[in-house]
């Protein structure tokens, strides 16, 4: 069914919950799980990386490593993983990178944003849809 799982980790609730249903789903399978911890770069970060002096993209580039590390552990040996850390905007990295491992399946977690939320950043969902070379999993816990 499907060969090559693509899954989306940030070490949150929702990414947790998305974590234990591509896992199950890649021991059904056979399947191999990619994990993709993502720092998502914006001028907001920047800027405010500019007035405090804090590396805020190497701060997050580490919580992502030991997020992923957690998870890779926490997945067990039942399971072939692979991690990965990409810079930049969470939707396009997810679709490069379902489409450089070649992936049936991508997996991402539902968080839920309020109206504002949505409008500033954007829904990674909506762009997933339109961008991604493969099926799309939505978990919500």
């Amino acid at each position: 069914m499907f060969k090559r799982i693509v899954l989306a980790y940030d070490g949150s609730e929702h990414a947790a919950d998305a974590l234990r249903q591509a896992a199950d789903l890649a021991r059904i399978c056979n399947a191999e799980l990619h994990l993709l911890g993502i720092v998502a770069t914006s001028g907001s970060v920047a800027l405010a990386e500019a007035y405090s002096g804090i590396d805020i993209f190497a701060m997050e580039h580490n919580a992502i490593e030991k997020a992923l590390q957690s998870a890779v552990e926490d997945v067990g040996e039942h399971v072939s993983v692979h991690t990965r850390v990409r810079e930049g905007i969470p939707a396009e990295q997810i679709a490069t990178y379902a489409r450089e491992v070649d992936a049936d399946l991508a997996v991402i977690g539902h968080s839920r944003k309020d109206l504002l939320a949505r409008w500033f950043e954007g829904s990674t969902g909506a762009k997933l849809i339109r961008d991604l070379p493969c099926n799309l999993l939505v978990a919500s816990g």
